[in-house]
């Protein structure tokens, strides 16, 4: 797929522990509407499948709704949002924006309970809104991508959380590794879990998905760290995103996040996955090291199946 992604906002309506924007220490937001609909108007026209918007939270702009409307104006065919679900829970304006164009919805969900998730979001009551706003996009008739980023409060009941979003009805559940940026470097120590810590939760919440056939991705992996599962790794070559981020416009967005957020070692250079893997975020290397990273053989890469899509 081809599509834009405009970065709408550095603000947001909970205060994760993760955030690789920092919104919770961001007091002001920069971002213009100007060079919004600018990026907008200068790409239409050109091919783009999509349009994906996120923040922040891209719902708590005033001139969101607009914005919308300024997206269907211009013709992009699809608008994706990605959202922690909060005002969703509001059927009235779920069905706005609904309405305006919005057919996919990506919602974060990092927990399997209100206790886990409003610890992460420190926002008491995100958990409750975020599963009713779920079931409205759902009565609405749209489609529902849930994100779970893995972190130490949640990975053990990774299994429940995606139990939780089918349950929801959601069309296809994926689950991010912790990107080390923002909030996230801020609060290191206490939101970084190891891959090997992780990895036998990751493999039975991807083995719960694919149980009841649902779409099921993983997303900024090591390869190495998920033997076995690589085939459901989202393939990023078949994607190519365009974004606006604040002042910036990347021309690839993955093609940017290989050379300057994530790093390998000599190790890396006898791996089968070498070409395909884009390697290990570069604040984890370099406080945790590369202990547990090792190259898989072209051996043991040819017995999976190939690489997924989203």
């Amino acid at each position: 797929m081809k599509a834009l992604s405009v970065h709408l906002t550095d603000i947001c309506n909970s205060k994760c522990s993760f955030c690789i924007v920092d919104s919770p220490f961001v007091k002001d937001d920069s971002i213009s509407r100007k060079r919004v609909s600018r990026f907008l108007k200068d790409n239409a026209d050109k091919g783009f499948e999509a349009v994906n918007i996120h923040g922040g939270e891209a719902t708590i702009r005033r001139d969101f709704l607009e914005i919308l409307d300024e997206i269907r104006e211009l013709g992009y065919p699809t608008v994706l949002l990605q959202t922690n679900g909060r005002k969703l829970a509001h059927l009235k304006y779920a069905q706005t924006v609904v309405d305006k164009g919005v057919s996919l919805f990506i919602v974060s969900m990092h927990g399997a309970t209100g206790l886990t998730q409003d610890r992460i979001s420190k926002s008491l009551g995100s958990f409750e809104q975020a599963v009713k706003g779920m079931r409205n996009v759902k009565e609405l008739g749209a489609k529902i991508r849930t994100n779970s980023v893995v972190c130490k409060d949640n990975y053990t009941e990774l299994p429940e959380i995606v139990d939780l979003c089918l349950d929801l009805g959601a069309d296809h559940v994926n689950l991010s590794a912790l990107h080390t940026a923002g909030t996230a470097l801020r609060n290191f120590w206490d939101v970084t879990p190891r891959y090997d810590e992780i990895q036998p939760y990751v493999f039975e919440a991807v083995d719960r998905a694919v149980a009841r056939d649902r779409v099921v991705t993983l997303e900024g992996f090591p390869y190495c760290s998920i033997p076995g599962y690589e085939q459901h790794m989202i393939d990023w070559t078949q994607n190519q995103f365009k974004m606006l981020y604040r002042t910036f416009v990347f021309d690839d967005y993955e093609h940017y996040m290989d050379a300057n957020s994530r790093v390998k070692d000599e190790r890396c250079g006898g791996c089968a996955h070498n070409d395909s893997c884009g390697g290990v975020y570069k604040e984890y290397a370099e406080f945790i090291g590369w202990d547990e990273f090792h190259p898989v053989t072209p051996e043991a890469a040819a017995r999976n199946s190939p690489i997924a899509t989203v």
